[in-house]
């Protein structure tokens, strides 16, 4: 079974945000958007992408989750 990189991409962010807390303005999934064949999230309140044009994603901690 072959996984495109934008679904590995799309899973990776799925497992983010069930395991931790996020605010919606910092990232949001969108659902999937049927025309164009792709899952959709909103990143900083913002900007509007598709799991494609996500080149990487990794989870950080910040100062305050130490």
């Amino acid at each position: 079974m072959h996984i495109s990189k934008s679904e590995l991409i799309h899973h990776k962010i799925q497992a983010a945000l069930r395991e931790n807390l996020f605010m919606e303005d910092d990232l949001m999934y969108l659902g999937f958007n049927e025309d164009k064949g792709e899952h959709e999230y909103k990143i900083n309140g913002q900007h509007i992408v598709l799991a494609s044009q996500i080149e990487d994603f990794e989870l950080v901690e910040s100062e305050d989750d130490t």
